[in-house]
C-alpha cells in the first residue's frame, strides 16, 4: 500500500460502511453494497447493515488477482 492510500483514508475508521465504499471507489451505494456482499472481501452484517474492516477493504483492493464483478440491475 502506497502512502498516498494511506493518507486518504486516514480520516475514514477502522470499520468502513458501504456508503463509506462507495466515496472511496467511486460507484454508487447500491453497487458498493454489492462488492462488499460479493466481492470476496470479509465483512459484518448488523442487522441490514453491512461493514467492512478497512484492513480487509485494502487487503481486496491491493490483491494481486485480477477480478470483474458484473452486476444484473
Amino acid at each position: 500500500m502506497n502512502t498516498n492510500e494511506t493518507e486518504v483514508l486516514k480520516g475514514y475508521p477502522d470499520v468502513l460502511t458501504a456508503k463509506m465504499v462507495a466515496e472511496i471507489l467511486g460507484i454508487g451505494y447500491v453497487n458498493a453494497l454489492r462488492v462488499i456482499r460479493y466481492g470476496d472481501v470479509n465483512y459484518i452484517k448488523i442487522g441490514n447493515v453491512y461493514k467492512m474492516p478497512k484492513k480487509s477493504f485494502l487487503e481486496w483492493l491491493h490483491a494481486s488477482k485480477n477480478r470483474e464483478l458484473k452486476f444484473d440491475n
